[in-house]
């Protein structure tokens, strides 16, 4: 189960210029990953808005991943 919803949604992520990531909690785990935010919105639509645990796997440990957002540095 994904759980609770956040605020965010795709388009809102995008429109910030934001990553969304995921980040597992498992203790001495700790996998982090970075999503494609054009295939999410592709898939799902810029207003799905994101749960506080995604529905996705950690490849590492199998167990769930942690929303988190990441501020993409401007390009040089």
């Amino acid at each position: 189960m994904a759980g609770e919803l956040t605020t965010w949604t795709l388009a809102a992520i995008k429109e910030r210029n934001m990553a969304l990531d995921g980040h597992c909690e498992t203790k001495g785990c700790g996998q982090f990953y970075v999503f494609n935010l054009g295939s999410l919105i592709e898939r799902f639509g810029e207003e799905y808005l994101v749960p506080e645990h995604l529905p996705v796997e950690c490849m590492e440990c199998g167990e769930r991943l942690k929303f988190k957002l990441a501020m993409v540095p401007p390009d040089e």
